[in-house]
């Protein structure tokens, strides 16, 4: 046989192999991952409530995108976004700073200079806006350890709040 008979045959085998693969491997190969959501610009909303519960009273939907956390900002108090399957879409620091939270200040309102802390909770918080949205949860450090849930607002609701409906 003539060297160029058997490297015809030795790619005729390569291929034919390489195409056998190719079929099995559409049957047995790892399923691809679906790409994670995008947020479509961000939602501003209004948080109010206090250091045991707090909720979603307006929002605002905005198209620019999401400008994200402040670099180096950290909280233990968080708004988490779900979508329906319970998977995190994105986790919100939020800057509860300005409140007066401790358990011993629950229904205060205390003065110092120009300053007030109230045992109220009102601010914006911004958070990406995600199609896939199914709850937006509030959350913080439990008194007795673990964490302490403050609330959930349906996804719906919040695109409703923002003139969106569903």
């Amino acid at each position: 046989m003539h060297h160029h008979h058997v490297l015809g045959a030795a790619v005729a085998i390569a291929l034919a192999g390489l195409c056998m693969n190719l079929r099995r491997g559409d049957a047995t190969a790892a399923p691809v991952p679906p790409a994670p959501p995008r947020a479509e610009g961000h939602f501003v909303l209004v948080v109010e409530g206090d250091r045991d519960a707090l909720g979603i009273t307006h929002a605002s939907r905005k198209e620019a995108p999401w400008a994200g956390i402040p670099k180096g900002f950290a909280s233990t108090w968080t708004l988490t976004v779900h979508d329906a399957a319970g998977e995190v879409l994105a986790e919100v620091p939020l800057d509860v700073s300005p409140f007066a939270l401790r358990a011993d200040e629950k229904g205060t309102l205390a003065v110092v200079g120009c300053m007030v802390r109230d045992a109220k909770v009102g601010m914006l918080v911004s958070v990406p806006a995600f199609a896939a949205a199914a709850t937006y949860r509030f959350s913080r450090p439990g008194d007795a350890g673990g964490r302490q849930e403050l609330g959930t607002v349906a996804g719906d609701a919040v695109r409703a709040l923002a003139g969106g409906g569903r």
